[in-house]
């Protein structure tokens, strides 16, 4: 038996220490790098199906409808960085060592204005928690541009990695519920 393990009375292994360690490389999908790469640059892009016309943000290289390639070469298009909200919820951090969180927040879903599903889990800054609805119209806080990830791996496809802070109010009136109402949950 190791030196560093222990036994119970009945000769269970108790505690044993060992060092363990992980070599391990994130690798990316091509579609996943140039998202990430058009993020650090400050646009959000999506690709959009040749034959049903349907717009992914983040881009996916293909259609799950049609079930055809889309491309960044020819299926490309840019999405603003204005949205609605869809859903959302409030979240209270549960306190641990080490966890900077001490306030409630929002978390939500977004219909970004030009693309035809939402971004979900979006921080919503800058509101009242109690004045956060559907429909209210928001835009993107981009991080600065030294901040925004610049490798493959920032963006692996799942959101926005860390170019965007977050969302705020616009300020412009709500959209109307038929516009995003297939998008709430």
């Amino acid at each position: 038996m190791s030196e560093t393990a222990t036994e119970t009375a009945d000769g269970r292994l108790k505690f044993m220490q060992q060092v363990i360690s992980l070599d391990y490389r994130v690798v990316v999908a091509p579609v996943s790098a140039e998202f990430g790469s058009r993020l650090a640059a400050g646009t959000i892009s999506g690709h959009k199906c040749p034959q049903c016309g349907l717009v992914y943000v983040p881009p996916r290289g293909f259609c799950p409808i049609c079930v055809v390639e889309t491309t960044w070469a020819s299926d490309a298009v840019e999405i603003a960085d204005t949205g609605t909200v869809t859903s959302w919820t409030v979240l209270t951090p549960i306190q641990y060592h080490g966890q900077q969180e001490r306030e409630d927040y929002a978390l939500a879903s977004i219909l970004l204005d030009g693309a035809d599903g939402t971004i979900g889990q979006q921080r919503l800054l800058d509101i009242p928690l109690d004045e956060i609805r559907m429909g209210m119209r928001v835009a993107a806080v981009w991080a600065d541009e030294a901040e925004r990830g610049t490798e493959p791996a920032d963006s692996r496809g799942y959101g926005f990695g860390n170019a965007i802070r977050g969302f705020r109010p616009t300020g412009e009136p709500d959209a109307d519920r038929e516009t995003y109402e297939k998008h709430t949950l």
